[in-house]
């Protein structure tokens, strides 16, 4: 649930942005730590609730969510998460493995951290403050989605 919390409130977070409101946004999700501990965690409500957030349950237009170092395990999660997406958003999903030919294709390396073939630099400073001086509305989301009222 804490994951949830966190990820609704980056993603509020986000949609306060101007340029993000008009222009949306590109996901990178690098996933080479995901592991089957992971996958085991989640039960059907976290599925619907990674789907929600994807397709509309945050006022985010997703122009593209690239999936890189992925393992295979990944594959039995996307199965499970798919037929609750819109198609658009199925459309939108590119997955890259350890190739980042295409992603630099269409993302400019002078954005993306060297771990991902890039030049730019990560700094998330900010938006760290912001998402931490945001502590009271996690805890109600989070105490929210304890008591069922967010999930399902």
């Amino acid at each position: 649930n804490e994951f949830y919390a966190s990820a609704f409130l980056l993603f509020h977070l986000m949609s306060l942005e101007v340029k993000t409101q008009i222009a949306g946004v590109t996901v990178i999700a690098d996933i080479s730590n995901l592991g089957l501990k992971h996958i085991s965690c989640l039960g059907l409500e976290q599925i619907k609730c990674i789907a929600a957030l994807l397709t509309g349950s945050v006022p985010i237009w997703f122009r593209r969510i690239h999936v890189v170092h992925h393992p295979r395990i990944f594959n039995a999660l996307y199965k499970m998460i798919k037929p609750f997406l819109v198609p658009r958003v199925k459309e939108n999903i590119v997955f890259h493995g350890s190739d980042m030919t295409n992603l630099h294709k269409e993302v400019p390396k002078d954005l993306l951290p060297s771990f991902l073939g890039g030049s730019g630099e990560m700094d998330n400073t900010a938006v760290v403050d912001a998402l931490k001086s945001m502590e009271q509305e996690f805890q109600t989301l989070r105490t929210q989605m304890v008591e069922g009222a967010l999930v399902g």
